[in-house]
């Protein structure tokens, strides 16, 4: 039976490159620019996943500026992986799966007939094309899917990795700023998001993490315990090797495949955590931060409030 991996948390809570290192796995198989193109299309089948891989073979060899926008990484800089092929979130697939709603949120009644096949069809596609018998997917949007992937995947495994919500506020902000549209709804869309659209950016960001938090707690518990696992991104900074090792073994896959020399030198990567978002944002931002998101952030662990109460 099917056990993909679903990586699930806010935007700017560190998926990404918690999701780099877990596709390291000898027995994992992932998501590419390439194939997310191709199994985004309602043909996909038609196409041979062993004759497919050498074309992106090719096309992982050629600059940026050659390929399509839908091709085009890295998506793994962040540690210079040397390994072969970019990873992606799918976003063509769930496109093709689910149709444009004004939120990204999906339960068990969006799952078709059609759907289903579509989507287990994808995931033994993926498998095939890197020869490997599990399948690891990451896309924050997803933290308002469980319900959905739940009904699809019954055995799926869950880690959902949550960070300071501080930290990730200021990171959207961070990114907002960078599209030049800091103004402008960024990231996935929780159930009720058009209520906040006239609030301060900052209050934005600080909701949609406490929506996804909320919603992910709320729907994992629909999952065996033994299948789900809640990982802080600070103590993934702190011991990304023992962090991976329960991620391994939660998801029956056996650690001693992953920790090769070489594998244990992009752990090395891995830099421990820092509370940049004291000095990214200003002391009224943080004093409103806090107060909209001040019971959440305890629950989380998060107990260091700047703001005194």
């Amino acid at each position: 039976m099917d056990r993909p991996i679903f990586i699930v948390g806010c935007p700017r809570s560190g998926t990404g490159i918690f999701h780099q290192l877990v596709r390291l796995h000898p027995q994992v198989a992932w998501i590419t620019p390439f194939t997310n193109a191709v199994c985004g299309k309602p043909w996909f089948r038609r196409v041979s996943p062993p004759a497919a891989w050498p074309v992106e073979w090719v096309l992982h060899r050629l600059p940026n500026a050659a390929l399509p926008p839908l091709l085009r990484g890295p998506y793994d800089g962040s540690l210079g992986l040397s390994s072969v092929f970019e990873t992606h979130e799918g976003h063509a697939i769930w496109d093709q799966a689910l149709p444009p709603t004004e939120d990204h949120r999906a339960t068990a009644e969006d799952v078709t007939e059609d759907v289903r096949t579509y989507l287990r069809d994808v995931v033994h596609w993926h498998r095939r094309y890197h020869n490997r018998p599990r399948l690891v997917w990451k896309t924050p949007k997803n933290a308002f899917r469980l319900r959905f992937l739940r009904a699809l995947f019954p055995q799926a495994r869950i880690v959902h990795l949550i960070r300071d919500g501080r930290a990730v506020a200021a990171s959207i902000l961070k990114r907002r700023r960078a599209s030049g549209r800091l103004h402008q709804w960024w990231g996935v869309r929780p159930p009720g998001w058009q209520s906040v659209q006239s609030a301060p950016p900052i209050e934005q960001a600080a909701w949609t993490w406490q929506q996804c938090i909320g919603q992910i707690r709320a729907d994992i518990a629909r999952f065996p315990d033994e299948h789900c696992l809640e990982v802080h991104y600070e103590s993934f900074l702190d011991a990304p090797g023992r962090v991976l090792r329960r991620v391994f073994s939660i998801a029956a896959l056996s650690p001693e495949g992953f920790f090769t020399e070489q594998n244990r030198r992009h752990l090395t990567k891995v830099r421990p955590p820092q509370t940049t978002w004291r000095t990214r944002l200003r002391a009224e931002q943080i004093e409103h931060l806090e107060e909209a998101i001040a019971s959440t952030l305890r629950e989380c662990g998060y107990d260091d409030l700047a703001t005194p109460r």
